[in-house]
């Protein structure tokens, strides 16, 4: 007789074998889905992804990268859209946008920083202030990885203005990068101080009070020009081109009248058209082709006791061809005055940086030709020089600027201004 199969019960509370290890399973795929969780928000370098992803948190610059060459345009036109963006809630007028690509060498290893640069002035209503703007610029940019890098007094076109560095900050192999994508003059309509900051007190007339240094430039075209501005009776700096046909006689005769000549050192301007002489400093040239252009130039005028710069729009906005230049004229012990030609000179902060005596041109008397039009910038000159003590201006060897200083000299004199020589006030 075939036997029945008996089957064996558990007892009260107990399971049988497969279910346990199935119930071990599921457990241990729970357990498994967990941990490649974590993995997966905790990244092993120890960033948290949602505190990346966070508004709050610090935003990515973006950049490319290739054979040490390192591309911040695409950061460069984010930060113009946000600032577009937040230009457009606040009143106020742009004018003079002028836009270039820019380079530099990296501080270590091999290639080059690109970048795009905007650059404009924006005057705002009276009732618009400074902090106001900033404010809702840095609410803009901030999404595009950007800050307002810096603030300072400065003068645009002879306006008194606020010059607001707006760019990104990053790091390279651990070298800190700062890139300026959009430089602003902001000048507030009305204001004849600069806006936002406490109007400095203006220093009493009198004689002596304020002290101003005008620079000729553009000698050495005619001879003429010597004798018209040296009968002027005042310490005026002149400053001469080299290789031109009077340039040695307006240096001797400067000289000689007890008047101080600097050389007008040729620098490449932004455009090629603007180009005036034959032999300039261009940013094309290698270290050793500066240095000997510069040294030539300096020979050729003896009896100068400076520079300043002739044009140079392009080449005193480059550090490397500005350092190439100011080193040729430190072993000459010789300073150096920035003509002011372009808003993003680093040519001052370069020559402090070596050591160099120097300064620079607040502002040009004869854009005009008209007499009325000079002498009213002479006035500003008289009180940019009362109210901070000092000021360089720089006109140029023409018929009607030595009229215009002929007859507003005297009254600007009466009002306590003292012309002196540039080199009395370069630190």
């Amino acid at each position: 007789m075939a036997k029945t199969p008996v089957t064996k019960k558990n007892g009260p509370g107990k399971k049988s074998g497969p279910p346990q290890r199935r119930g071990r399973a599921k457990w241990l795929l729970l357990a498994a889905v967990l941990l490649a969780a974590l993995l997966f928000w905790v990244m092993p370098d120890g960033t948290d992804p949602l505190r990346t992803l966070s508004p709050s948190g610090p935003v990515k610059v973006e950049k490319t990268e290739s054979d040490g060459n390192v591309d911040y345009t695409a950061a460069s036109q984010k930060m113009h859209a946000a600032v577009d963006n937040g230009l457009t809630g606040i009143k106020g007028t742009r004018k003079d946008v002028k836009e270039s690509n820019k380079e530099s060498p990296r501080s270590s290893g091999t290639g080059s920083i690109h970048w795009h640069v905007r650059q404009f002035s924006l005057t705002v209503p009276p009732e618009m202030t400074q902090d106001a703007v900033s404010k809702i610029l840095t609410e803009k940019i901030k999404a595009a990885g950007g800050e307002i890098l810096k603030a300072e007094s400065d003068r645009y076109q002879g306006t008194a203005a606020v010059r607001l560095d707006l760019g990104v900050r990053d790091t390279l192999n651990g070298d800190p990068v700062t890139i300026v994508t959009d430089r602003i003059y902001l000048i507030i309509e009305g204001s004849a101080s600069t806006p936002g900051t406490v109007p400095e007190p203006a220093k009493p007339l009198g004689k002596g009070k304020g002290e101003l240094a005008i620079i000729v430039d553009d000698f050495g075209y005619t001879a003429d020009s010597i004798t018209t501005f040296i009968n002027l009776g005042r310490p005026l700096t002149f400053a001469v081109l080299p290789y031109r046909p009077h340039s040695g006689e307006t240096v001797s005769r400067a000289n000689a009248a007890g008047l101080q000549a600097m050389l007008h050192l040729p620098l490449e301007p932004l455009s090629a058209n603007e180009e005036s002489e034959a032999i300039t400093v261009t940013v094309g040239m290698s270290d050793e082709e500066i240095q000997r252009t510069v040294n030539k130039a300096v020979a050729s005028l003896p009896g100068i006791i400076g520079v300043n710069n002739h044009q140079g729009s392009r080449a005193t906005a480059d550090r490397r061809v500005m350092r190439e230049v100011l080193s040729a004229l430190k072993k000459q012990n010789l300073f150096f005055v920035d003509s002011r030609t372009n808003g993003q000179s680093i040519a001052v902060e370069t020559a402090r940086q070596m050591g160099i005596r120097t300064g620079e041109n607040e502002l040009f008397l004869d854009n005009s030709s008209d007499v009325g039009a000079i002498k009213r910038q002479l006035r500003t000159a008289g009180e940019l020089a009362i109210r901070h003590g000092t000021a360089t201006v720089i006109c140029h060897a023409r018929p009607n600027t030595a009229t215009a200083l002929r007859e507003a000299i005297p009254e600007l004199e009466n009002q306590g201004v003292r012309l002196i020589f540039v080199s009395k006030i370069l630190r």
